[in-house]
């Protein structure tokens, strides 16, 4: 997450202001109670990643309501979560984050059983005081700029193949971009997600995705030379290092002596934090023009800016590709693209009327006036 950060974030324990026990009815009828084993599965439901910053948000509004002498819930109250957003708020925190905090606290109402509660309105009143206030001052959201080919080659050419380190930020690189891949999806690719059809063409399985609701996974086709000869030499150097095992990770850590690190328990060799800071310290390091702006969501953003460019509209890049469900952000990176280029983004009519407008007649116009 972008812009300012929300203060550290600690446990708070949530307490009952009644001291006495509910009353417990009669007779309950085992048909509309959950097993033990339900209702912990139901708990742990939702994608891991978005399950954890849920909880980070939940943990950091508890901390805000005990400090404050409020009671967080579940249930919460409408005006606790309109409270809490204004605090945010006057923080000077980002739009998202107001937005982020409201969606967290109506997740873990539900997960508690408090499907209606919270009443947002007051509290979306005021997000979107702020996200218009925010814009208005020229702070906008920003987002990772793209890694076309121009960039990813300047990248690539800090990573030396001839460490560890470089073979393995190659890989990542390469794959970021041909494969469109997210953080966290780079980070889950395995040793086993490869396929080498032939000399010339590997399949690279992408077992679950942001955008995957059916879990059904994806493969990619890469022909790329240069992504070939960066995976067989990895991959040959992980077999040197007795970890080419399909089970284990594709990307591994390395530590400053040039030695590769163990898998954590969730059998990654790198977090999706990780990932990240590999790319933007790449960026960096390659004295890329938008370093700043890098991250490595950028890799992903790289294949439909490079499409754009080539003159491909919105609907045929998202057909090319398959990986957009929103014509809004590929044709964000339709544009940069071609802008990139040097040409118009606009197209048709509009694009030839406006750009016959010119301040200086051309030399047709001043022949044709001298006529």
């Amino acid at each position: 997450m972008t812009g300012a950060e929300i203060e550290p974030v600690y446990d708070a324990e949530i307490v009952l202001t009644d001291d006495r026990l509910p009353a417990v009815p009669d007779h309950v009828d085992i048909n509309n109670t959950l097993t033990d084993e339900a209702a912990e599965d139901l708990a742990n439901s939702g994608r891991e990643n978005t399950r954890q910053t849920y909880e980070d948000q939940w943990k950091a509004f508890a901390r805000w309501c005990a400090a404050n002498s409020r009671t967080p819930g579940p249930p919460t109250t409408s005006k606790n979560l309109a409270s809490y957003v204004s605090h945010l708020r006057r923080k000077e925190a980002p739009p998202g984050t107001l937005r982020l905090a409201i969606t967290a606290v109506r997740h873990m109402n539900a997960r508690a059983g408090h499907e209606e509660t919270p009443d947002t309105a007051a509290a979306l009143k005021i997000y979107q005081d702020h996200r218009y206030a925010w814009a208005a001052a020229g702070k906008g959201q920003r987002s990772s700029a793209p890694v076309d080919l121009e960039r990813l080659r300047q990248m690539l050419a800090v990573c030396s193949p001839g460490t560890l380190a470089g073979q393995r930020n190659r890989v990542l690189l390469l794959l970021g971009y041909y494969i469109r891949g997210r953080a966290t999806e780079l980070a889950a690719l395995r040793i086993g997600d490869l396929e080498f059809v032939s000399a010339g063409l590997v399949v690279v399985h992408k077992r679950v995705s942001k955008n995957d609701k059916s879990s059904d996974g994806k493969e990619y086709e890469v022909d790329d030379p240069d992504t070939l000869a960066a995976l067989r030499t990895w991959l040959a150097s992980l077999a040197d290092e007795g970890q080419a095992g399909r089970h284990l990770p594709l990307l591994r850590s390395v530590d400053m002596w040039g030695n590769l690190g163990p898998v954590n328990g969730k059998g990654q060799g790198l977090t999706r934090q990780a990932v990240n800071n590999l790319v933007k310290a790449t960026a960096k390091a390659a004295n890329v023009d938008v370093a700043d702006t890098v991250t490595a969501h950028g890799l992903r953003a790289g294949v439909p800016t490079d499409l754009g460019a080539a003159g491909y509209s919105a609907a045929e890049i998202k057909d090319i590709t398959g990986d957009w469900s929103s014509d809004e952000m590929v044709d964000r990176y339709r544009k940069v693209g071609l802008r990139r280029a040097g040409k118009r983004a606009d197209s048709g009519r509009r694009a030839a009327a406006l750009s016959m407008l010119r301040v200086q007649p051309t030399e047709q116009k001043k022949h044709q006036g001298d006529q």
